[in-house]
């Protein structure tokens, strides 16, 4: 009895430890992301914050509309802020990391990617072929000027991309008329991982609750997740022909 005691003590005190560790590489992943050897990111979040510029509830609730649009919709919308795009200009700093991620489904091209630079005062708003009928370069021109270029410009990324991306969203949902099938690319908001991935961390979960008599070890979710590797990113295969707009602010 003390023996099993013992185990399962010891068991507690290793999921605490890791997830300690764990929790926070992961929120550091989350703030800082990752650039791939192309020179451009990848992007295995919808919001991913190179610059530091935005809030813990910035990230979730700018995720939040993304993911809505995305699971009423299927078109996949990004947000990418980075501190520069030197040394290329913003417009195909904007076309490389869209293409690169492939955002939008793969034969909808119904993808949107939002780039802010802070040091560059500069943002870009990339369009897939798909969405160029229902979100013109002229409208989302007028969209980023009326809710971005303003917060911007007062040092107010977060609000001006929930802004932004809620106008774009909310077109989105009501005049979007592709195709809306397939899950969203990331199932869960603030837990972006594929459904797959979900139904094996679940299995690992079931067995470790069975064999510690019932003691939730949540941490464990967090760190067999990281360990896995892969793409985490879901995003479709989306195609963008340059269509959208750009600016400074």
């Amino acid at each position: 009895m003390r023996s099993s005691a013992r185990l399962v003590a010891g068991l507690l005190v290793l999921s605490i430890m890791i997830a300690a560790i764990v929790g926070g590489g992961y929120l550091l992943a989350r703030q800082t992301g990752s650039v791939e050897e192309s020179g451009f990111p990848r992007l295995e979040y919808y919001v991913t914050d190179l610059a530091g510029a935005l809030t813990q509830d910035d990230l979730y609730y700018i995720s939040a509309i993304c993911h809505e649009v995305d699971r009423n919709t299927s078109c996949e919308m990004a947000v990418l802020v980075v501190d520069t795009t030197y040394p290329h200009d913003i417009d195909y700093y904007a076309l490389r990391t869209f293409q690169y991620n492939g955002i939008g489904r793969s034969g909808h091209d119904n993808g949107v990617l939002v780039v802010v630079a802070t040091e560059d005062r500069a943002w870009r708003i990339e369009v897939g072929y798909g969405l160029e009928g229902v979100l013109t370069d002229v409208r989302v021109n007028r969209l980023a000027e009326e809710y971005l270029v303003p917060n911007m410009t007062a040092g107010f990324y977060g609000d001006g991309l929930f802004e932004l991306t809620y106008a774009l969203g909310e077109i989105l949902i009501l005049e979007f008329e592709g195709g809306r099938s397939g899950g969203p690319a990331f199932p869960i908001v603030g837990a972006p991982f594929t459904w797959g991935e979900w139904a094996i961390i679940a299995a690992v979960f079931i067995i470790v609750v069975i064999v510690t008599k019932g003691a939730a070890l949540r941490p464990f979710i967090w760190a067999l997740a990281l360990l896995a590797g892969g793409k985490r990113g879901g995003f479709g295969g989306g195609r963008s022909g340059g269509g959208g707009a750009s600016g400074r602010g």
